[in-house]
């Protein structure tokens, strides 16, 4: 009896703190829920509902099919030529009030996937890591010369970060983005923007060049990481047809990048090669979509993105000691949603 009334007196404790964090997350969530409860209760406070309406359900199952590449191009003392070609992912998110979470995988390849957050309003954010060891092409030498790659002997981890804000309150993102509002009638909206991304070329195997040359192999030893920052102004519209069944919608952001930079580490030793002052950076992102829902539990979409960078105005400027990164992603996405 002894014995178990010390083990109890042991174990009281434990119990009470384990009690204690179950109530600190417990209380974590019915905050974040009352948060977002009462963002959206404010949110449609000032919708005009003429021209936007929510749906009754607070929450949004998808599931998708990504179809996607990516093509980069670099000059000065790194150069290459490497593209993903085109993938396949299958993917679901799930949404609470707006705000979501989305997973892709490409199957039958090592590292192959996508992750989401993103929220979608007036002001809304996205955020998106990428992930592919599809990466190939041609990369530069230290003696000038470029050697093949093939496609899977290098990785590539890609972060891109979004801001938005649109200026007409009857312009919705939300309905084109995710189908998470309801277009009652036809609208348009300047949008402001700013936009973080890093890109990082991750090592390749040691196998890419003969071991008949001299060269030390350049890809077994190098990254090259990419940070830029980018804001600019653009103009999207959403088209409703078929008494509010049917959504189009398009829009262009061009921007301006104003500081981007190139890092390189080579034995771990590492260089940075900044844009020269005076150089112009430019960037742009193009969307385009159609979606179709039948009733307020379900809806269908088929939407594409294009997102392209250019750390200089031009490529014939060759600045000493300059990296310039050009880039171009695409991805065009089939999904079907449910509410509730």
């Amino acid at each position: 009896m002894k014995r178990f009334v010390l083990l109890l007196c042991c174990l009281l404790p434990l119990t009470a703190a384990a009690q204690s964090q179950k109530q600190k997350r417990d209380n974590f969530f019915t905050d974040l829920n009352d948060f977002l409860e009462m963002r959206s209760a404010k949110a449609y406070a000032r919708m005009d509902t003429s021209y936007i309406d929510r749906y009754p359900y607070i929450w949004d199952a998808r599931t998708f099919l990504n179809t996607e590449g990516l093509h980069l191009r670099t000059e000065g003392p790194s150069s290459a030529q490497l593209s993903t070609g085109m993938s396949n992912r299958v993917g679901v998110s799930l949404s609470y009030r707006g705000l979501g979470l989305s997973f892709s995988k490409a199957f039958g390849t090592k590292m192959n996937f996508g992750l989401g957050f993103s929220s979608y309003g007036r002001f809304g954010f996205e955020y998106a890591l990428r992930a592919s060891s599809r990466l190939g092409g041609r990369v530069g030498m230290p003696d000038g010369t470029f050697r093949n790659a093939a496609s899977g002997d290098m990785t590539l981890l890609a972060s891109n970060l979004n801001l938005f804000f649109s200026f007409n309150p009857r312009f919705s993102y939300a309905a084109a983005m995710k189908q998470a509002k309801i277009q009652r009638r036809s609208a348009g909206s300047f949008i402001a923007a700013a936009s973080w991304t890093v890109w990082d070329v991750l090592d390749a195997g040691p196998d890419i060049i003969s071991k008949q040359t001299s060269v030390e192999t350049f890809l077994n030893v190098t990254n090259v990481m990419y940070n830029r920052f980018s804001i600019g102004a653009g103009y999207g519209y959403n088209l409703v047809l078929g008494q509010a069944h049917w959504l189009l919608h398009a829009s262009l952001i061009p921007m301006w990048t104003f500081y981007d930079s190139t890092r390189i580490r080579t034995d771990g030793a590492s260089t940075r090669y900044s844009r020269p002052a005076g150089r112009i950076g430019v960037t742009g992102t193009a969307r385009a979509g159609i979606y179709y829902r039948w009733t307020s539990r379900w809806s269908v979409g088929l939407s594409g993105i294009v997102n392209q960078m250019s750390s200089s105005s031009s490529f014939r400027i060759k600045p000493e000691g300059y990296t310039r990164f050009a880039a171009q992603d695409w991805q065009a996405r089939l999904s079907v949603g449910f509410r509730f």
